[in-house]
């Protein structure tokens, strides 16, 4: 009997779990290579300015928020 039975578990694409987990691999291996670029870029030629700006941001929201209690 062949379908849905055991060992034949299937995405919504048609794809088996094998081929899921490359994709979903690579778009880890997307993100981190873009975050790796953007700090490189950010370090070289702008001295950190993005990076530096980002941080306090953050720490001024998460100050602002944990103020609120």
């Amino acid at each position: 009997m062949l379908g849905k039975g055991a060992g034949q578990h299937r995405n919504h694409s048609g794809c088996g779990s094998r081929s899921h987990a490359i994709v979903l691999a690579m778009r880890y291996v997307i993100v981190i290579a873009a975050v790796t670029f953007f700090l490189i870029w950010d370090g070289i030629y702008n001295q950190g300015r993005y990076l530096d700006y980002t941080v306090r941001e953050i720490t001024r929201v998460v100050n602002y928020a944990t103020s609120l209690v």
